[in-house]
């Protein structure tokens, strides 16, 4: 089907129509990029950085600038999710969309494959930009068919595994050793849990589930048990793996071990920023992103915590990990493709530009070869993120229903915690919709 299919057909044909309507009525949708010097070209970015990234993504978009006086940038913060964002599809189906959008790891085959994305293939080459310049989930995640669709902008490394060392030597832990293994972690976690008189949970060791959700908290475990969720090859949805059924069964564990209503009243205590329960010693062993670093100083600079690798399963994969990230691309039919590729290119691949995105956000670049990774491969924490991403193995399946993928596996996770169904009941159920919706999709939604 040409053009955009938003999960279903009927969705984008409609939203493009009635966008296309509205556009006839007002005169026609093109807007004017150019500035008053016709000789700048400014382009529209929509980009998903608010909050505290918010100055340093102004800064980032300066020394752009100051680096190409040609090109003027506009940022446009656009809220951005796995499940949808009807309104860039309403843009691109209406032929206004930003010269550069922002696009979660994810997102860039179910875009690709509705129409969304122009490929970048024939521009990476003329600009000399290899796979071997990338980690290699960085690249894989943005190749979906036999095109490239985005440049890696961060690399995140799921996850490292932190524990509060203050909470360590209270239970007579050596705070210098985390737990290498799930036993060791399931040792651990005992005995830093603790209730009250009347029974309730006042603090727990671990949350398996608990993982920045409980999708990606089950990629996480799966993959450490060493199963595989998709084949790509043949493009199966593979989650009933007995490795990853097994992941499941350990997290269940959990539930059943420290009761899960228990655990879900601890959790509806749960703040964030200051209140975050890692810090203030409710949760005494977690996963941690890499901008969690960042958040540490910032809400808890006093915190006595450390950082490692996650524990190994028997029998599962060492220092496992899967690379996430925001990744950056052209919409179709942008306006000022040339110049919307450079600042792709810049920001993603250039040694300048990536060493500033480094320095501004305190994330890690998909380029290998940045020189920012020089200056944090021996700084406390980031060195043992820097090994984990090394070390990655993984990304998100690459295939147009990701997001539905990942509901799925949130609803697994959930029914097998509060044992509606049996782990594996669970993961069946959702390989067999995945693949179900994987195929219409692949049909062209017929």
């Amino acid at each position: 089907m040409d053009g955009i299919r938003c999960g279903r057909a009927w969705e984008s044909s409609v939203a493009g129509l009635l966008v296309a309507l509205l556009c006839v009525a007002a005169g026609g949708c093109r807007r004017s990029t150019q500035t008053d010097d016709a000789s700048v070209v400014t382009i529209s970015v929509w980009h998903p950085w608010g909050g505290t990234m918010g100055d340093p993504w102004e800064r980032i978009v300066k020394a752009f600038e100051a680096a190409h006086p040609g090109i003027r940038v506009k940022p446009v913060f656009t809220q951005n999710d796995l499940s949808a964002n009807q309104k860039f599809y309403t843009a691109v189906a209406a032929s206004r969309p930003p010269e550069v959008v922002f696009v979660d790891g994810p997102q860039v085959a179910p875009w690709a494959e509705w129409g969304a994305l122009e490929p970048l293939t024939d521009r990476i080459n003329q600009a000399g930009i290899a796979a071997d310049d990338y980690y290699g989930p960085c690249w894989r995640q943005n190749h979906y068919g036999t095109d490239v669709w985005a440049l890696t902008f961060c690399a995140d490394p799921n996850f490292a595994f932190v524990w509060n060392r203050a909470l360590f030597r209270e239970v007579g832990l050596d705070p210098d050793r985390p737990p290498r293994t799930m036993d060791e972690l399931d040792e651990y976690a005992a005995k830093l849990t603790k209730t009250d008189d009347q029974g309730r949970l006042t603090r727990i060791g671990f949350i398996p589930w608990g993982v920045y959700g409980s999708a990606n908290s089950m990629f996480t475990w799966g993959w450490a048990f060493g199963g595989q969720f998709y084949d790509d090859v043949n493009r199966r949805i593979t989650c009933t793996d007995p490795k990853i059924v097994r992941a499941l069964e350990w997290m269940t564990s959990y539930a059943d071990r420290y009761d899960v209503t228990k655990i879900a009243s601890l959790q509806a205590g749960f703040g964030t920023a200051e209140q975050n329960p890692f810090y203030t010693g409710r949760l005494a062993m977690t996963c941690l992103l890499i901008a969690g670093i960042a958040d540490i100083e910032r809400f808890a600079p006093e915190l006595d915590y450390g950082v490692a690798p996650q524990p190994m399963p028997d029998g599962g994969e060492k220092d496992s990990s899967w690379v996430g990230g925001w990744c950056i691309a052209l919409p179709r039919g942008a306006r000022h493709q040339d110049e919307g590729f450079e600042f792709i290119r810049w920001l993603c691949h250039d040694p300048g530009g990536t060493q500033t995105v480094g320095r501004e956000t305190g994330l890690f670049p998909g380029m290998r070869h940045s020189p920012y990774f020089d200056e944090v491969r021996n700084r406390k924490y980031y060195s043992t993120f820097l090994r984990i991403l090394e070390a990655c193995k993984h990304q998100r399946p690459v295939m147009p229903v990701q997001a539905f993928y990942m509901r799925q596996m949130q609803r697994a996770v959930d029914s097998a915690i509060y044992k509606q169904k049996t782990a594996k009941q669970a993961l069946e159920d959702a390989e067999k919709a995945t693949q179900a919706e994987l195929d219409l999709v692949l049909r062209g939604g017929e």
